[in-house]
């Protein structure tokens, strides 16, 4: 089996396998969004076991750790996105990627209006509604995305290995802070992170469109962008 047939079947399974557990989820909590679930509960009464004292360590942690789910992570992201690649295709479909993940978040938390856990345990304030979590959808989408992105390119061994962890690290990490922080229940974390993969999917099959179609391959913006060898050769 080739290497891009392998690929294929891959990002349609992972499209199957999270429309599957968040159709099931939606349908679960729409049914029984009063009350948690027994595995939020469980999962809850786990996280709440071993957070300690707030602004202990756990506190600071998972505070820092839960910003790589925001909206000021992204922006940042987006602007090094901007400047790396030219904003040819590749960050096109990353900033189209965010907008459908975000306007399928808003859409879902309206209509589902979960309510978050109770106030007291809360170590965080938030406004929005519970269901699906939103940073968990933005971390599920961006860092999956990054991921397929530096896998495509022209990068050593080292340097993948290392996007790859920190990347795959900060997913469930994004999630498991919101349940620690107080501000979400397991069901809500799941689901926003099938969310934001079943847009990167998608965002990966518009990405072999655009390569096969030669789609704003050259980028919008001008400037050049000297590689080590193109410097070395221009000093000699």
């Amino acid at each position: 089996m080739s290497r891009s047939k392998t690929t294929r079947i891959l990002k349609t399974s992972g499209i199957i396998l999270c429309a599957v557990t968040f159709i099931t989820l939606s349908i679960i909590i729409y049914f029984f969004r009063v009350e948690p679930l027994a595995i939020d509960e469980a999962v809850r009464d786990f996280a709440y076991s071993i957070r300690g004292q707030k602004y202990g360590f756990m506190y600071w942690f998972f505070r820092l750790i839960t910003e790589f789910g925001n909206y000021l992570m992204i922006i940042v992201i987006l602007f090094v996105a901007a400047f790396y690649t030219k904003v040819d295709y590749r960050f096109i479909l990353l900033a189209f990627g965010i907008m459908l993940s975000t306007i399928i978040n808003v859409g879902l938390k309206d209509l589902y209006s979960r309510e978050r856990p109770i106030l007291e345990m809360r170590w965080m304030s938030e406004d929005t509604t519970s269901f699906p979590s939103g940073h968990s959808t933005a971390a599920g989408f961006m860092y999956s995305f990054i991921i397929y992105l530096i896998y495509h390119e022209d990068y050593n061994k080292k340097v993948k290995v290392t996007v790859y962890s920190i990347c795959g690290a900060l997913i469930p990490l994004v999630m498991f802070s919101r349940i620690i922080l107080g501000v979400h229940y397991f069901t809500d974390v799941i689901a926003g992170a099938a969310t934001g993969i079943m847009v990167s999917c998608l965002c990966m099959l518009l990405y072999r469109y655009c390569v096969n179609n030669n789609i704003l391959s050259q980028g919008l913006l001008k400037w050049n962008r000297k590689s080590k060898k193109e410097k070395t050769e221009d000093e000699e």
